[in-house]
């Protein structure tokens, strides 16, 4: 059992720091080492940063959570990777790699109960109510505000009406007038008449019960409170490297380091010299880079304005680049496709050459 110490004295209990052990107040001066059962029963307060409220300090929470979030990272890799398997039917196999983070989680906190160790929790609150004290659940538009700012704003707010209709419509308007001499006809809603006519003949049937579904099931994450505070903080952690990991797959960077030999089948690489592959790269890299400066001190304030700015960078590109080059380095068709579309091209290629 562990033993916690009772001091007669605060000069017996200077002599140890906070980090070395745990110690109790309330406890009757006649006893001198209590176990843990002794200490609860008694009522005995535990008091130090090595100790939690409620227990003292346990020395193998930090290996534990360590095994967690390791075991968290690579099992959901597993998982994610076992449609690729050879075992069960391929349902199931597509079933477990749809859930692999799911299924992770159900696991690890089945083990983290099982094994006992008291490993850190998700904090959760234990009663659904508004997470500020100074509010309820329906809030005032008008806030601090008196009722008189109402009327106040309606003049600033019908100027800005004017300006936003004058901005976007009249201006329109005298865009395509007769003396402008266009050379195609103005068409202020065409644009949605095609995309309606469109989607008519090629478009599917539009359902939305799995969007409903999803985040309808996310607003009753509120009443789960009760199966939520079981979940560890290092399995979310370990969750959260994967998905940092899975979001770095593909990415460039990675062929700075690796041989030609050893590169990926990348439908740029097919094309585009490998030294532009790493100028581009750089290119995105200093962007990004950048950005985050700025994000990062005191002129966050431009911040949009070096979003817009990322524009005319890409158009400086085509000094650099070919059209052709950044077709294949800057593409928004995914690379799946691209590389499906080529190889087809191959080998239709490869038959006519064969005939």
């Amino acid at each position: 059992n562990s033993q916690i110490l009772w001091f007669q004295t605060q000069t017996e209990r200077d002599g140890l720091s906070d980090g070395d052990l745990c110690w109790t107040w309330a406890v009757p001066h006649h006893l001198k080492p209590l176990c843990l059962q002794d200490c609860q029963a008694l009522k005995g307060a535990f008091v130090g940063s090595a100790c939690s409220l409620d227990r003292p300090y346990v020395p193998d929470v930090l290996f534990w959570s360590v095994i967690l979030f390791f075991t968290t990272f690579f099992l959901s890799s597993f998982f994610k990777q076992f449609k690729t398997k050879r075992y069960f039917p391929t349902k199931v196999r597509s079933t477990i790699s749809d859930f692999a983070v799911f299924l992770t989680i159900m696991i690890m906190v089945l083990v983290d109960y099982l094994v006992g160790v008291p490993s850190p929790k998700l904090n959760v609150p234990d009663r659904f109510q508004p997470t500020s004290s100074t509010r309820g659940w329906f809030i005032s538009p008008l806030g601090p505000n008196p009722w008189w700012t109402l009327l106040v704003a309606a003049l600033p707010a019908l100027l800005c009406t004017i300006l936003v209709f004058m901005d976007q419509q009249i201006t329109a308007v005298i865009v395509n007038r007769k003396e402008n001499k266009l050379k195609k006809g103005c068409g202020y809603h065409l644009d949605l008449l095609v995309v309606a006519l469109m989607l008519g003949f090629l478009g599917i049937k539009e359902q939305r019960v799995t969007g409903f579904m999803i985040f309808f099931l996310m607003g009753c994450s509120v009443f789960m409170t009760s199966a939520l505070k079981f979940i560890p903080m290092p399995v979310l952690y370990g969750v959260f490297l994967y998905m940092g990991v899975s979001s770095l797959r593909g990415i460039q960077v990675r062929l700075f380091s690796m041989p030609p030999k050893h590169q990926p089948d990348l439908i740029y690489l097919r094309y585009v010299p490998l030294w532009k592959v790493h100028v581009f790269t750089v290119v995105q890299l200093t962007c990004l880079i950048l950005l985050w400066v700025i994000k990062a001190s005191a002129a966050a304030v431009i911040f949009p304005m070096m979003v817009l700015a990322l524009v005319f960078i890409r158009k400086l590109l085509d000094f650099c680049f070919t059209k052709r080059e950044l077709s294949w380095l800057d593409d928004l068709i995914p690379e799946s496709k691209k590389k499906k579309d080529d190889d087809k091209k191959k080998e239709v290629g490869a038959e006519l050459i064969a005939l």
